[in-house]
């Protein structure tokens, strides 16, 4: 951008240079410098609109008078009348922030802040930046600075702070650095160096206190000598991947105040020399390989608050001094092998906050009085072995957040005062011995959305408060000896999607379900004594996937309704005593994976109009004597098959049904044990699945499974699967993809398309949604990716709704942000990955946002159908090419065509089908063919009335119209969109109505 001003502004400088000063003032170095700069970036936000010089102002500053100017402009520091800050951080600029005439402010600027902006490409050698030789403190973090850091770096000689931290630096950490002697702040973690850590230079760093190189690529073992850096009190290197363990040489930094080498592959222990740290606070050396115990001496780290070696394989017992740290709040060595009993001083400690030991191999009871300080908000000890109560006062101080227990041998009952605990949002049992019956009072937190106590001894009634909790989402209470009702209120918890209460001797009816439930997807009452007949009214749980009430003892039909639920997927009503027909709509039910109607009183035919019931096994079935049709081998008499049997069997009677069943089925049992012993080894067992990782993970994939079984949440459900939201345990929140498995053909083409998932695995790309790897055994696959919050741009231009009115943002800068965004991301499949990998379904719903509204492209590759299937078409209505409809080989230019697709949806709102019939391709044509121009196409908002915001989306909309040309060989290359969808940005320059531009003429038709 800078090269559309700089032929002006070079004859600017020089005009100032060669200017008369008898016959005009001269103009001021400090302001040609400032509006160069302005009118070398693009700034969406108009946060620079104060660099701005009145026409007729003077040039003249006596020293006398007020400061000058450009003092007062925003982000700009003065010094006796010269520039020595400036700050443009959080600005979300882009363009060139080192134009020739930013050395003009040379000496005088010390301090220079671009951070959290949008610059991007290469910083050359020959960069004006190194001409700024007054300068002591640089900030560039959170940009997209690209290639190799110069090693003209060290021209920067007074340099006392570098922070180039989140950026895309590539190579080797250059040796150069050694030439900064005043450097006391290197920041360079996030990006992608490369190589050994330069320990000999480093070291030379005499005046070094804060030195962060994590999140990189870097390798080797780490040097000794950043141990000889004398002044260093932080150090924070981790996110790599070293070689060997911690050299002792980092033990004798007794200025470190926080210590970080996480996630750094370290071998070997922790030495007893780590009681030199007198003065640390902060000490994380998680997720690595360390081994061995603890040693005693971090007894004497006085100033300790916070302590993480979790993830690694410490063995021993922890440490009794542990409970002399009298400042430590967090405290977490989970996933270890530690073994012994937790030091009783330890609930001695009140700033304590988090107590994290789950899944090592502890043993005797929780201390006593822990939570009694009153701070306490998370404790985890689950997965070992403890016993006794639960402390009665852990949530003395009301700060109490997750309370995570299970798998143990608790005992006695659940604290009262755990009811009366508002922050408890989480709480876990499960898997324990805990008697008595629920406190009444959890309904009324507020907070709380997951409750779990299932297998252990708790009796007595669900308390019918829960019905009333305002965002608890899951809970299960299975395996319980309730012997007690389900209170009629249970499914008016407005946010409750899980329930389950399988094998708890419930009684009674099953309670209906009105207007409740309407965020209920999985409903698990197998296995207890309930009675009467399925409500009818189960469909107004619209959001069900998954209905287990098999043995129990209910009657009447199966209703209809059930069957036509949309989502439904998994129902298991075996061994009850339900009558009457089949509901044909199962057999039309697309969704349906798995039916279990087994040993009921089921008869006539079994629907086989359509394609679903007859994929199902015989053993389905099996049980109901009077069923008939091809899938359970029993031809239907003519009466049979034309008209549905009779409602009532009351003139056969119960019995003579069940002892002409077993005659007819004694030895079908034990063809139905062995059918069901064979499918159970079919799925394996859940240790058996088996976690293919493309990156290091803290979990396996028994944790994914278990979490599907139980903690996740359901996000979406497309044509493909469904997908789910997941804690892994120790935190880490990903996105689970379970993959429909309705038959052997999807299972077939997910295998076809493996090789491309692994491809995608080991693709890195900052707009790729990144897959961490797959789950899979010989029945399901779930594909894990990083979890994205910004959810989805279907979500952001249309509403989550899907009901067609216009939702999208007023901001075109987000919007144009995005597309540049999966432009990036597909031109990297396509040219830089080997070889191409092809979407195949783009669409918005597949273009998720992060936190930062961030575009990261999903499910590439894996829309993909198997070669040999032509009958099935991957790709959605409204963004498939063309050639689709040939049938032909589907490659890169298909993937431009949806690509052209999404940008018409971002610059105009409108659906990629418009009204129900028409795609917004021909819409958009339509609409310019009528001779009013685009004004008609582009979407509505605030920043529309900016005529550079206008033309952008014209240029935007021009690629799109490129891109969906109707033959492939006219459409552009993604590498070529993407520069196109640049230009556009270039574009705005031109538009005169820039204000830098505008002031820099003014000045120039003075001189």
């Amino acid at each position: 951008m800078s090269t559309l001003f700089s032929p002006f502004l070079g004859g600017f400088v020089f005009l100032i240079l060669c200017s008369d000063a008898s016959t005009s003032p001269s103009v001021p170095v400090p302001l040609v410098a400032l509006l160069s700069i302005k009118a070398s970036l693009l700034d969406p936000f108009s946060s620079l609109s104060s660099w701005s010089f009145p026409r007729n102002q003077s040039f003249s500053f006596s020293s006398s008078s007020a400061p000058p100017p450009w003092c007062s402009w925003s982000g700009v520091s003065c010094a006796g009348g010269e520039v020595a800050g400036i700050d443009l951080s959080l600005r979300n600029l882009s363009g060139d922030p080192f134009p020739p005439e930013l050395s003009l402010l040379s000496p005088s600027l010390t301090h220079l802040n671009l951070s959290t902006n949008s610059f991007s490409g290469p910083i050359l050698n020959s960069s004006p930046l190194f001409h700024l030789r007054g300068l002591r403190s640089l900030d560039l973090s959170c940009n997209y600075f690209n290639s190799s850091l110069p090693f003209r770096v060290s021209s920067l000689r007074g340099l006392q702070i570098l922070t180039l931290y989140s950026n895309s630096f590539s190579g080797n950490i250059p040796a150069s650095l050694a030439g900064l002697p005043l450097l006391e702040h290197l920041n360079l973690g996030g990006s992608f160096f490369d190589g050994v850590i330069p320990g000999e230079e480093l070291s030379s760093l005499s005046r070094l206190r804060y030195l962060n190189l994590a999140g990189n690529l870097l390798t080797g073992p780490i040097p000794p000598e950043l141990g000889r850096i004398a002044l260093l009190d932080h150090l924070e290197i981790g996110y790599n991947s070293y070689e060997g363990g911690l050299p002792r040489e980092i033990w004798q930094l007794q200025n470190l105040v926080y210590l970080d080498i996480s996630s750094a592959h370290l071998s070997g222990g922790i030495v007893p020399e780590i009681g030199n740290l007198t003065k640390i606070e902060y000490l994380f050396l998680f997720k690595n390989r360390l081994v061995g115990a603890i040693p005693s001496e971090i007894s004497r780290l006085a100033r300790l608050k916070v302590l993480d070696l979790s993830d690694n394989n410490l063995s021993g017992g922890i440490p009794p001094g542990i409970s002399t740290l009298a400042n430590i709040t967090i405290i977490s060595l989970m996933n270890n092998e530690l073994a012994g009993e937790i030091p009783p001083g330890i609930g001695d400690i009140s700033s304590l906050e988090a107590l994290l030991l789950w899944n090592n191999s502890l043993t005797g009871v929780l201390p006593p009085k822990l939570g009694a300080g009153g701070k306490l908000q998370r404790l985890d000890v689950s997965s070992n072995s403890l016993s006794g109560p639960i402390p009665p006062d852990l949530c003395s101080g009301n700060r109490l957040v997750r309370l995570i227990l299970f798998s143990n041998k608790f005992e006695s009952e659940i604290p009262s005062a755990l009811a009366r605990c508002p922050p408890l949002w989480r709480i876990r049992m499960e898997h324990n011995r805990l008697a008595g019956s629920i406190p009444v009072g959890f309904g009324h937190l507020r907070n709380l959305t997951f409750f779990d106590l299932s297998n252990n001894n708790i009796t007595g009634e669900l308390p019918p408060d829960l019905g009333t909790a305002p965002r608890l989402q899951f809970l299960n209470i299975s395996g319980n000896p309730l012997r007690s009702m389900l209170p009629s209120t249970i499914w008016t918890a407005p946010a409750l999607e899980i329930f389950s209460a399988s094998s708890c001797k419930l009684q009674g009816k099953i309670p209906r379900f009105a207007s409740g439930c309407r965020n209920l997807y999985k409903l698990e009452l197998s296995q207890n004594n309930l009675n009467g007949t399925i409500p009818t009214d189960i469909i107004n749980c619209q959001k069900l996937l998954t209905v287990k009430m098999n043995q129990n003892s209910l009657t009447g039909p199966i209703p209809p309704e059930l069957a036509a639920l949309p989502s439904i997927t998994d129902v298991d009503l075996s061994f009850n005593f339900l009558t009457g027909v089949i509901p044909p709509a199962f057999d039309n039910c697309t969704t349906l994976e798995n039916l279990n109607i087994s040993f009921n009183r089921l008869n006539g035919p079994v629907p086989a109009s359509g394609e679903i019931l007859r994929t199902l096994h015989p053993s389905s079935f099996a049980g109901n004597p009077s069923l008939c049709g091809s899938t359970v081998a029993r031809p239907c008499a003519p009466a049979e098959a034309d008209a549905p049997p009779p409602q009532s069997l009351a003139s056969i009677g119960p019995a003579a049904i069940w002892i002409g069943a077993t005659a007819v089925t004694a030895g079908l049992l034990v063809l139905i044990a062995g059918i069901r012993w064979s499918r159970a080894v079919a799925r394996l067992g859940p240790g058996q699945w088996k976690l293919t990782a493309f990156q290091r993970l803290a979990f396996s994939g028994d944790d994914v499974a278990e979490a599907i079984e139980s903690t996740a949440q359901i996000i979406g459900i497309g044509s493909s699967g469904t997908v789910y939201r997941a804690e892994m345990p120790g935190g880490d929140v990903i996105a689970i993809k379970k993959l429909l498995r309705s038959s052997k053909q999807r299972k077939t083409e997910f295998f076809t398309t493996l090789p491309e998932v692994e491809l995608l695995g080991a693709a890195r790309h900052r707009n790729i949604l990144r897959l961490l790897g797959y789950v899979s055994n010989r029945d399901s696959t779930m594909l894990l990716y990083e979890y994205m919050p910004g959810g989805s741009l279907e979500e952001l231009l249309h509403g989550g709704g899907g009901g067609g009115k216009n939702k999208i943002s007023p901001d075109w800068e987000t919007r144009y942000r995005i597309a540049v965004g999966v432009a990036e991301g597909i031109s990297y499949m396509h040219h830089d990955c080997s070889p191409a990998i092809v979407h195949r379904d783009l669409k918005p719903s597949n273009i998720l946002l992060d936190e930062d509204m961030e575009a990261r492209v999903a499910d590439f590759g894996v829309s993909k159908e198997a070669k040999a299937s032509v009958s099935r078409i991957a790709g959605s209505w409204g963004y498939m090419a063309p050639e689709y409809a040939y049938a032909v080989r589907v490659d890169e230019r298909s993937d431009v065509y949806s690509y052209g697709v999404v940008l018409m949806e971002i610059v105009s709102g409108r659906r990629a089908v418009v009204g129900g019939e028409m795609s917004v391709v021909d819409w958009v044509r339509k609409e310019l063919g009528k001779g009013g121009g685009v004004a008609g196409v582009l979407a509505g908002g605030a920043a529309v009335g900016c005529r550079a915001v206008r033309d952008e989306m014209v240029m935007v909309l021009t690629v799109a119209m490129l891109c969906t040309s109707e033959r492939p060989g006219d459409r552009p290359s993604m590498r070529d969109v993407v520069t196109m969808m640049r230009a556009a940005r270039v574009g705005r320059k031109e538009v005169g109505e820039d204000p830098a531009a505008a002031a820099a003429a003014k000045i120039g038709e003075k001189i």
